[in-house]
């Protein structure tokens, strides 16, 4: 039978290795959580203006993700089956909310128009056009592109007539494997497709409006 004192060397031993791997996890501190935001079009950006549409109300939303990348996590793919969740970059707020408010100001911006309501309102809001968005695809890979697919509808001022339906894509190169040229780029696709931009001016104009009874 081992004497106590025999026993002692193996002991303080393993007393070592823990304590010594124990300071080499303390000195390995995770990379800290970056947090990123969708962003709109600037005010002053009026190059893409179809048309000054002054004075028309539009509605915004309900605006629909797939609930894959509607997470706090950011979520990168392409076209495959497999996608990757980032351990250390998340969306600052949900991101349904972030793009709903995106696509809201973009249309201001590109409409002309201040009357901008976004789902959901509360009490009564004069609409005169809802805008409602399916996005069936939402997704960019770092050091390659974001691809956006969504529906569009516009509805008239009953909420219940679909004006128009319509399905758009956008592609925008991510430009590097950082996660903020990979957000810059996912915002740049956040804008209405063209035809429905235009659709929506027409209809506003006042020739229109007389035409058909509206407003």
């Amino acid at each position: 039978m081992r004497s106590p004192s025999s026993l002692l060397p193996p002991v303080c031993t393993l007393l070592a290795l823990a304590l010594l791997w124990g300071g080499c996890s303390l000195g390995r501190q995770s990379p800290p959580t970056r947090l990123y935001m969708l962003t709109a079009l600037s005010a002053t950006d009026e190059s893409q203006r179809v048309a000054s549409t002054a004075g028309v109300a539009l509605a915004v939303g309900p605006v629909r993700l797939p609930e894959y990348v509607d997470r706090p996590q950011i979520v990168t793919g392409d076209s495959g089956n497999e996608l990757q969740q980032a351990a250390f970059a998340q969306w600052a707020e949900p991101l349904t909310t972030n793009f709903t408010r995106v696509l809201a100001n973009n249309l201001s911006v590109l409409l002309g128009t201040d009357r901008v309501a976004v789902f959901p309102w509360r009490g009564s809001v004069p609409i005169d056009y809802q805008v409602v968005v399916e996005v069936t695809q939402f997704l960019g890979a770092l050091h390659g592109s974001v691809s956006l697919i969504a529906l569009w509808r516009v509805l008239g001022t009953d909420g219940r007539e679909v004006l128009v339906s319509r399905q758009s894509k956008f592609t925008e190169a991510a430009g590097s494997q950082e996660y903020r040229t990979l957000a810059a780029a996912m915002s740049r696709t956040v804008t209405p497709n063209k035809p429905i931009e235009t659709d929506l001016c027409k209809r506003a104009s006042p020739a229109y409006s007389a035409a058909h009874g509206r407003r």
